[in-house]
């Protein structure tokens, strides 16, 4: 990276906008929406990045926002991203500002990065003089679904112009506020879906032997599975299959005609998820040829690992140790096993995924509960950030 641009400018800048970043983080936060149902978050993104007077584009009729700062200084386009869905999981948090909407929550940190990345744009907007090349604003819906990302890319975000670097912060509990921990190369599983469906003869639970079982196949079929990643993957390879769902029955004594289950899937290593693919399905098909059941298997492929360019995490933890002092850079040594569909984003251009720590805090849980919360002064970290990640690309 360039130059180190002067962090008391963008301190004193990301104090200035910060009151108004937390105002949003909570507006936000107190009116979630699911994903592709982001209505409301979008339309309040959008009115933020017009009044700012950025290029706001064009991407049809749906969720998700993107618009464009075009510096005053030579340099590559860089492009930020943040996204915008909740979680369908009642609050609990007893906040102020509590989901208003009953069933959906901000419990994944979406909220703060979407107000992160708006009090970006507004430090990045007061430096437009200093700012190199061009800056890509962009907010995806969807993320949780694991089909925003691609949705917008389909939509065109990436083009005119297409970003040379991607950067996207996710809220950590686990790393202490304040701190920041990128992954060099693979950093977070991909992740697929798959369903099976096992179909027998129902019947009266007292006569077993005039039925032909669907759940003694699905019960053998989980355990079996569970060997795939024990004896099939090697021990060194990070990989994860869970069933998620079981559906079957509906009396305590009869036998059920068909047994139907979901369940994840998540690698890292490319290749690894579909080889676990192809040996789902042959446990599977042993699992009813054992029970005499007829079988059915779908797999999804969700998202691609998220794959971190090494140079550039090298150069963010540089970054980072510059401006927060060294022990607040972390370079992790294990991946996560959650997905993250900014690794699409990934595919098309050389950058990171960053995580910024909230724990260390009486408001740092974790990710995906109803109680979670983060500590609002990682927003202002995170800004900064952000801010001198675009900076220093001069």
């Amino acid at each position: 990276m360039a130059a180190f641009f002067p962090a008391e400018a963008v301190n004193d800048l990301v104090k200035k906008h910060l009151p108004q970043v937390i105002e949003i983080r909570r507006r936000i936060h107190s009116e979630p929406e699911l994903g592709f149902r982001e209505v409301k978050t979008t339309a309040l993104v959008k009115k933020h990045l017009a009044e700012l007077g950025l290029e706001v584009m064009d991407l049809g009729d749906t969720t998700g926002a993107a618009a464009i700062l075009r510096g005053g200084k030579p340099g590559p386009v860089t492009g930020l991203r943040a996204d915008l869905d909740a979680l369908p999981i009642q609050e609990q948090t007893g906040l102020p500002f509590q989901s208003k909407n009953a069933g959906v929550m901000h419990a994944c940190g979406h909220d703060g990065h979407t107000a992160m990345l708006l009090g970006a744009a507004m430090v990045l907007r007061e430096l437009a003089d200093e700012v190199p090349g061009t800056v890509k604003f962009v907010f995806q819906p969807a993320e949780e679904l694991l089909q925003g990302a691609k949705a917008l890319i389909d939509r065109g975000v990436l083009a005119d112009p297409k970003p040379d670097f991607f950067y996207a912060f996710h809220v950590w509990p686990s790393l202490p506020l304040g701190h920041f921990g990128i992954k060099p190369g693979p950093a977070m599983a991909g992740a697929a879906r798959f369903q099976a469906t096992f179909s027998g003869q129902g019947g009266h639970g007292a006569n077993p032997h005039l039925t032909v079982d669907p759940i003694l196949a699905a019960a053998n079929w989980v355990t079996l599975l569970q060997s795939i990643v024990g004896r099939k993957v090697d021990p060194v390879d990070p990989a994860v299959v869970s069933v998620g769902t079981i559906q079957g029955g509906t009396s305590y004594n009869s036998i059920a005609s068909s047994v139907s289950l979901e369940g994840t899937v998540r690698a890292v290593t490319p290749g690894t998820a579909g080889r676990i693919a192809r040996w789902l399905e042959e446990t599977l098909q042993g699992a009813a040829a054992a029970a005499g059941t007829a079988c059915d298997f779908n797999y999804q492929e969700l998202c691609p690992p998220v794959l971190n360019d090494p140079k550039e995490a090298a150069q963010i933890l540089d970054l980072v140790g510059r401006l927060f002092g060294p022990e607040r850079a972390h370079a992790l040594n294990q991946p996560s096993m959650i997905a993250e569909d900014f690794a699409y984003f990934l595919q098309e251009a050389k950058g990171c995924l960053v995580f910024l720590g909230t724990g260390e805090a009486e408001q740092a849980t974790a990710l995906h509960t109803d109680t979670f919360n983060f500590n609002e002064e990682a927003l202002s970290q995170g800004i900064r950030l952000m801010v001198h990640l675009v900076l220093a690309k001069g």
